[in-house]
């Protein structure tokens, strides 16, 4: 009983898990660019008990995730008529220069602005972050703005990008090294709609709302039977 116990403990804890990033999908639907997450489970070690007459009995421990992965299906281009919204149409992605951190990240998101400084205009993000060209240095902008300036990069496996939030991504070795990208197509004008299909997400709850609820039940049915077995002694 214990052991049932401890496996439905798993089990609930695996599903919140699971909820909560379902949760964060569905809270970005309306966000630019955003590619939703997915949640992969694994079974924990199986061991094999003795039945008796001499059979053996395979039981597990329970379940854990295993991994939570990223979905960078294409989203759909939503034209704003706004010179400086800018989408790719393919794998690619933008790379932005933290101005505090001088680190480099990636993203979707092709909400840009325009940053005056002094004498001279360069393209940022909506967090006032430089937007890097091809060569990876910041775009000056101070004569207008050309789509053909923006760096567009891929990876040779883009699941492997650390999820930083914020829609930015981060370069792991997983992921390989960026690379400029010759198949995407920036399109200017348009902005990537979240990746977020409300149905799968209200689909994939309402299983992951009943997997908890089971493991829950159990939970409780094992602790009652625990404590009549208690109250035989």
């Amino acid at each position: 009983m214990i052991r049932g116990f401890y496996a439905s403990k798993l089990g609930m804890i695996a599903q919140q898990n699971n909820l909560n990033t379902i949760a964060n999908n569905v809270a970005n639907i309306n966000t630019v660019g955003f590619k939703p997450q997915n949640t992969a489970f694994s079974a924990l070690l199986y061991e094999n008990i003795d039945g008796g007459g001499g059979v053996e009995i395979s039981t597990g421990h329970g379940v854990k995730v295993q991994k939570i992965g990223i979905d960078f299906t294409q989203g759909f281009l939503k034209p704003t008529g706004r010179t400086l919204d800018c989408a790719i149409e393919g794998p690619g992605f933008f790379a932005i220069q933290n101005r505090e951190t001088n680190t480099t990240t990636y993203t979707r998101d092709g909400v840009f602005h325009i940053s005056v400084e002094g004498e001279q205009s360069f393209l940022v993000d909506a967090r006032g972050n430089y937007v890097l060209g091809q060569d990876g240095n910041t775009i000056n902008i101070t004569d207008g703005f050309e789509a053909t300036t923006l760096g567009v990069f891929a990876f040779d496996n883009p699941y492997g990008l650390t999820l930083l939030g914020n829609n930015q991504f981060a370069v792991s070795d997983l992921s390989g090294q960026p690379e400029a990208d010759a198949q995407s197509t920036i399109r200017t004008g348009y902005l990537e709609s979240s990746a977020t299909d409300s149905a799968t997400e209200m689909v994939k709850m309402l299983e992951s709302n009943r997997a908890f609820s089971f493991n829950s039940r159990i939970v409780q049915s094992t602790d009652e039977m625990e404590k009549t077995v208690n109250q035989l002694r």
